[in-house]
């Protein structure tokens, strides 16, 4: 009993402590998810909630899901379909080449074991499509209203063929906002998956022993001509071995998660044309992101890449086909009030969590981590960005999608921001593998300066830049 209602008490003065953040927003003019992690840092210097933890579970089975979901049904399939390319290149190639970068450079500066390190660089690798897409929304409002108030001004001095045309511009950068909006959160979902998947690939490699079998297999080559062709081939058939398992593991668990997911968003899509009512339609819509979740946890896949397709299958197919209008209505609302409430607790524990003055001990190492993180992410953008391009211009099939111009690779750039997602990885570390508690707090370094110093970046950014690319 004690504890039901320590946490029913803990809960609603988060939530009080947020929607205390969410007023002061408006007076300093920062993003909410940065408000609320400087907040829960002044929090936790005080150790208000000395019994709070922020745990992997809950961020995976109880957060994630509706907070992905919640962006998988917010994507149209018109500019997902026209931005196929951008999205799959840089999430898959981009979040690879980023990945091993950083848990390359990781290795040779911090003297970090090779397998440590590599895990680090999946872990710190994804972005948070929620703040991403909130921000998003914000500029594309501001920007919309400013527009609206321009025209109010100028529309009575406009003729009819004016007007047309006028229309006509408001139609193509409408468009053309649908498909900015939809590379950044569909690249920001998708290379969360990937990133997921590989965390669990670099997990399972045994480095320790390639390494070895690989030194050994030259030590016989060399000291006996009988028998080194035999021992080559033993120690590159093992190491090869490990990249082939590798390679079959991260197409299943990626790949397979994708087509479950749109199995189950069809089957629930079916589901949904059998309810005669709109609460019920929406509960089932909901349940779809944890039905997901559980599938894919059981057939060994990737959960986040089961959510975001069963997403995109239930908004592009059973909502268009199988819902009343009330449903298309009331969902959106009641799931991003959801996700407002998860990410307004989330953040707020994160800024908690975060430890500043053992962060302050490790400066030098903190400021190495931030630049890494932040090299990486545009290594990533900039080396797959010029070929999307040149693929896009050869072939037609790719015609209709966005050109990576600069302003949009500062834009993926400036908006590759760490969330929850990082933090979850970092967590559900074995307990025993070495250097873990070191991750950690590497990790928590790069989320913090992401949610702060890096969004309100964005932010300005946003608030500048907006307007000139649509």
């Amino acid at each position: 009993m004690y504890n039901g209602s320590h946490i029913i008490i803990t809960a609603i003065i988060l939530l009080s402590i947020a929607s205390a953040g969410g007023i002061l927003t408006r007076y300093f003019k920062i993003p909410y998810a940065s408000m609320l992690v400087i907040i829960g840092l002044f929090v936790g210097i005080f150790h208000i909630f000395p019994s709070l933890k922020i745990t992997p579970y809950l961020i995976y089975y109880v957060f994630l899901p509706v907070v992905i979901f919640e962006g998988a049904v917010g994507i149209k399939l018109r500019p997902l379909m026209s931005n196929a390319l951008p999205i799959g290149a840089l999430s898959i190639f981009g979040t690879i080449i980023s990945a091993i970068f950083t848990g390359t450079i990781f290795h040779f500066v911090l003297d970090f074991p090779l397998k440590q390190s590599l895990i680090f660089g999946a872990i710190i690798t994804p972005t948070d499509p929620i703040t991403i897409l909130s921000m998003l929304k914000n500029g594309a409002m501001k920007y919309k209203n400013e527009k609206e108030n321009k025209n109010e001004i100028g529309s009575k001095n406009l003729d009819k063929e004016e007007h047309a045309a006028d229309n006509f511009g408001n139609i193509k950068n409408a468009e053309n906002n649908e498909d900015i909006e939809t590379l950044l959160a569909g690249e920001s979902l998708f290379n969360d998956g990937i990133s997921l998947v590989l965390y669990e690939v670099f997990l399972n490699l045994n480095l320790h022993k390639a390494a070895h079998i690989f030194s050994d297999g030259i030590r016989l080559s060399l000291s006996s001509l009988h028998g080194s062709l035999y021992n080559l081939y033993n120690m590159f058939y093992y190491i090869f071995g490990i990249i082939g398992s590798s390679t079959v593991q991260f197409l299943y668990e990626s790949i397979g998660g994708s087509i479950l997911g749109i199995i189950l968003g069809y089957l629930v899509s079916l589901v949904l044309s059998l309810a005669t009512d709109f609460l019920t339609e929406i509960m089932i819509s909901l349940l779809l992101a944890y039905a997901s979740l559980i599938a894919a946890y059981y057939l060994h896949m990737s959960f986040i890449m089961a959510v975001i397709f069963s997403g995109i299958t239930l908004a592009n197919y059973g909502f268009k086909n199988k819902v009343t209008g009330r449903t298309l209505e009331v969902f959106p609302i009641v799931v991003e009030y959801i996700t407002f409430i998860i990410n307004s607790i989330l953040f707020l524990i994160i800024g908690i969590e975060i430890n500043l003055f053992k962060i302050f001990d490790i400066w030098l190492i903190s400021l190495f981590i931030i630049a890494l993180v932040l090299f990486s992410r545009f290594l990533g953008v900039y080396i797959i960005s010029p070929i999307v391009n040149l693929i896009k211009n050869r072939f037609k099939i790719f015609s209709n999608g966005l050109t990576l111009n600069k302003q949009y690779k500062r834009f993926l750039v400036f908006g590759g921001l760490k969330g929850a997602l990082p933090i979850a990885m970092a967590l559900s570390l074995p307990l025993n593998m070495h250097l873990r508690n070191e991750i950690i707090t590497y990790v928590f370094i790069a989320v913090l300066f992401s949610l702060t110093i890096q969004a309100i970046s964005f932010d300005i950014f946003m608030k500048k830049g907006y307007k000139n690319i649509i």
